[in-house]
């Protein structure tokens, strides 16, 4: 029996503790089941990382929300060789998505499902003004019905905002945070496109990488799209995944709203429901009556939060496509008016040596 603060039995019976994994626990103290993970102290650790990560549990477990994992416990284990820190997470019947993805393919209506609450999941931390910053799919639990609870928030945050670079963590970093330690909204949002991509098509984005330094020319170089069939999957929703891939902050999702949107925009658009029928359901119907309809998904606990309206998709959708027209003709009309301004100076140039000129003669 492998004990961790003379109070955690992990039952799962590994011949080793692998840093980094989620294990099932038994609670002897309690007497009940959780999930337990262990980190080894390391030099990217701060000093007053457990003392920050007890503050941010008691944030994240206030903050209630359906696809998160509520921290229970916190602490330090010694061995003789390492100084172990082992968080300790309410049980949640389910897989890691790394394990689903290992399996048979998952279907677009899983994808889609798993997608959404990993936004909501992110949306609901950033109201508070933080950011994950070590998501990964070994912490996305997944059950039966594709319901999710993901573990890790706080973490990042209780490390001043620095990811900890633990083992299995390298490989979804972002661009910023293998440049320079910074983490953002943008840092999530990619690693959300890198998992899945994982998931859609088996395999990771980039070339093969072992260092930091390796990971990061593999990202600039760009996303191996030449190597996967694309043809089998909705256009559309290859296209979400490139855009929250996409470096360029002109192209990116700037917030989990948009990204939802184009979630929302693309279930619309593959219920196959015609407007009168919708016009039918109710005077202001929600897509998840859509949903049920179909018989394609089942809507129960799919939006938790806020509740997303087919009217409100559309008016986003084309005030979106107004703003962009209007960013361009904007960015037009400045780039034509630093051109006459261009003019203008050569002219006035060419004005006043034509008059030095014809001066100098004069009184030569």
């Amino acid at each position: 029996m492998i004990f961790i603060g003379n109070r955690y039995e992990i039952t799962d019976r590994p011949v080793y503790i692998e840093e980094n994994k989620l294990y099932n626990a038994y609670d002897s103290e309690k007497n009940v089941n959780v999930k337990i993970k262990i980190i080894e102290n390391n030099r990217y650790i701060s000093i007053d990382f457990i003392p920050n990560l007890i503050d941010e549990s008691m944030v994240i477990n206030e903050l209630k929300c359906p696809y998160i994992l509520n921290i229970l416990d916190v602490g330090v284990h010694r061995t003789v060789d390492n100084l172990l820190y082992y968080i300790v997470y309410e049980n949640f019947d389910g897989v890691s998505l790394s394990t689903l993805t290992r399996g048979a393919y998952l279907h677009l209506d899983a994808l889609i499902r798993i997608a959404t609450q990993v936004i909501k999941a992110l949306q609901s931390y950033k109201s508070l003004g933080k950011n994950h910053g070590s998501l990964k799919p070994d912490d996305i639990l997944v059950d039966d019905k594709y319901g999710i609870k993901i573990a890790d928030f706080g973490i990042t945050e209780a490390n001043r905002g620095t990811n900890i670079r633990c083992s299995g963590n390298l490989k979804y970093l972002s661009p910023s945070q293998l440049s320079i330690d910074f983490t953002d909204i943008k840092t999530d949002l990619y690693c959300v496109g890198v998992i899945l991509y994982e998931a859609t098509f088996k395999r990771f984005p980039f070339s093969e990488a072992h260092t930091e330094k390796q990971l990061m020319k593999a990202i600039d170089k760009g996303v191996m799209w030449s190597k996967v069939n694309t043809n089998d999957y909705n256009q559309d929703f290859i296209d979400i995944i490139k855009k929250l891939l996409e470096r360029n902050d002109n192209l990116c999702y700037k917030n989990y709203n948009e990204v939802l949107m184009s979630l929302s925009q693309f279930m619309y658009k593959t219920s196959k429901i015609s407007t009168t029928e919708i016009n039918d359901m109710a005077s202001k119907p929600q897509l998840e009556s859509v949903l049920d309809k179909t018989g394609r998904i089942d809507p129960e606990d799919f939006y938790k939060t806020n509740q997303i309206f087919l009217k409100d998709i559309d008016k986003a959708l084309i005030k979106q496509a107004i703003e962009e027209k209007a960013s361009i003709k904007a960015e037009k009309i400045e780039e034509k008016n630093k051109g006459q301004k261009v003019k203008k100076v050569l002219v006035l140039t060419i004005v006043v040596l034509i008059v030095g000129t014809m001066l100098a003669s004069i009184f030569l």
